[in-house]
C-alpha cells in the first residue's frame, strides 16, 4: 500500500514538474516573442539584413491565431506583432507571410516567391546566409535589413520594356501584373543601375552602380 501510495506522489510530482517546465518554456515577454517571431520569418527564407534577399513592402503577415495584417515596413511588422502578443500572449511566437511576396536578390533580381516551399528554395539557393552566427535574442533591434532603397526606381523586364516605380506599393504592383500577365516566365525582372540606397545604420546614401557593388554591399550586411 506504501509503495503504491509512493509511487503515485511521484507520478503527481512528475506531472506537476512537467506543467511548470512547459509553461516556464512559454513564459516569454511580448518583446522576446517580436524577436523570436522575426527572426523565424527572415531565416525560414534567408531575407533581410543576414540573409540574401531583401523583401518587396507591403507584404501581407499570417498571425498565429490565423488572421492577417498589411504592413509596409519592419517597423509596422514588428508594431503589429507586438500589439498581436500583448493581446493574446507570447505561447505561439510564429508568423508567416501570406504568399505571394516579392524580394529583391543580391543580384537586383526581382523574384516573385508563391509559397513557403519555394521561399526556403531561395534561401537553399543562396546558401542561406549567416543566420547560423546569430540567435533571436535582441534581433529586432539589431535593424532587420541592411539598406532601404531610395524610390523612384526603374525596373527592366525580360522583353527589354521599363518602367518606373515611384514608392514601395508600386513596385510591388509593377512585379505582381507583370507576373500575372506572364505565368510561365523564368527570365525575372531586374532593378536597373544604378539605383542609391539609404544605409539602415546611419542614414547615409549610397549609390550602387552594378550587380556586382549591389553582391558586395548586401554581402558585407552584418
Amino acid at each position: 500500500m506504501l509503495k503504491t501510495l509512493k509511487f503515485s506522489l511521484l507520478s503527481v510530482f512528475a506531472l506537476l514538474a512537467i506543467f511548470v517546465a512547459c509553461n516556464k518554456s512559454n513564459d516569454i515577454t511580448p518583446e522576446e516573442a517580436v524577436d523570436q517571431a522575426l527572426f523565424s520569418i527572415q531565416e525560414r527564407g534567408g531575407v533581410g539584413r543576414l540573409g540574401c534577399y531583401e523583401l518587396v513592402f507591403p507584404v501581407t503577415l499570417s498571425l498565429p491565431d490565423g488572421t492577417t495584417a498589411d504592413v509596409d515596413s519592419y517597423d509596422a511588422m514588428k508594431q503589429t506583432l507586438r500589439a498581436f502578443f500583448e493581446a493574446n500572449g507570447t505561447h505561439r511566437p510564429h508568423a508567416s507571410f501570406v504568399y505571394p511576396v516579392s524580394v529583391i536578390s543580391q543580384d537586383g533580381d526581382l523574384i516573385t516567391v508563391g509559397s513557403e516551399d519555394e521561399l526556403r528554395a531561395l534561401r537553399v539557393e543562396c546558401g542561406g546566409g549567416r543566420f547560423g552566427n546569430h540567435g533571436p535574442r535582441g534581433h529586432g533591434d539589431r535593424g532587420l535589413s541592411c539598406f532601404e532603397i531610395v524610390f523612384p526606381l526603374t525596373i527592366e523586364f525580360p522583353d527589354g520594356t521599363t518602367a518606373e516605380a515611384a514608392n514601395r506599393q508600386a513596385l510591388h504592383q509593377l512585379i505582381r501584373t507583370w507576373r500575372q500577365n506572364n505565368p510561365g516566365a523564368t527570365e525575372r525582372p531586374h532593378v536597373t543601375f544604378p539605383i542609391t540606397v539609404k544605409m539602415t545604420d546611419d542614414g547615409t546614401l549610397v549609390t550602387v552602380n552594378s550587380r556586382e557593388e549591389l553582391h558586395d554591399l548586401k554581402a558585407g550586411c552584418e
